[in-house]
């Protein structure tokens, strides 16, 4: 993948936020039970300071690498986008770790996401879905539906019609 600045990306920060997320990293390596990750600016990010504020909160688990995650990522900006007026936000949640971090960034440039993202490393991320669905983690892409409360609503693996998720959240 290529970084052009024409496509509005600034190198030089893009560098210096990849070198704090790898100092930050070393640092959160032992997260506890509660759900710390990273921004793919470097900021230490908890999931419950996105859950739980009122709003339906569909949180997407992916990878760069994933195919299916490809090509499903811009209806999630779609959804994202529709989503302010019908009281839902999407998160993303990369699992590509810090090995990975460069090309997750990548990813959410070359797709032009405006829904946030974190990154966590693979393990991480696999028991914070396992934690929080009481399923086991089978890969990506994955979905965590939760309420305006923060309570966990719905569970997916896999491919997922976005219709299917909008015609649940309207059920409530």
């Amino acid at each position: 993948y290529s970084i052009h600045r024409d496509q509005g990306v600034n190198v030089r920060n893009f560098f210096k936020a990849m070198i704090v997320l790898c100092v930050v990293f070393a640092s959160v390596g032992n997260a506890p039970a509660r759900a710390t990750f990273m921004t793919l600016d470097g900021e230490v990010a908890v999931l419950d300071n996105y859950r739980g504020q009122g709003y339906w909160l569909v949180v997407m688990i992916w990878s760069y690498d994933c195919p299916v995650c490809q090509r499903e990522v811009g209806e999630f900006q779609s959804l994202h986008v529709r989503g302010h007026e019908n009281n839902l936000r999407v998160l993303g949640l990369s699992l590509d770790g810090e090995a990975g971090a460069m090309m997750a960034w990548a990813f959410v440039a070359e797709y032009d996401l405006g829904f946030t993202n974190l990154i966590g490393e693979p393990s991480e991320v696999a028991e914070f879905y396992t934690r929080e669905s009481g399923q086991p983690f089978r890969g990506t892409p994955s979905l965590l539906v939760f309420s305006p409360t923060g309570e966990l609503e719905g569970v997916a693996a896999g491919a997922v019609d976005l219709r299917r998720i909008e015609a649940f959240i309207q059920q409530f």
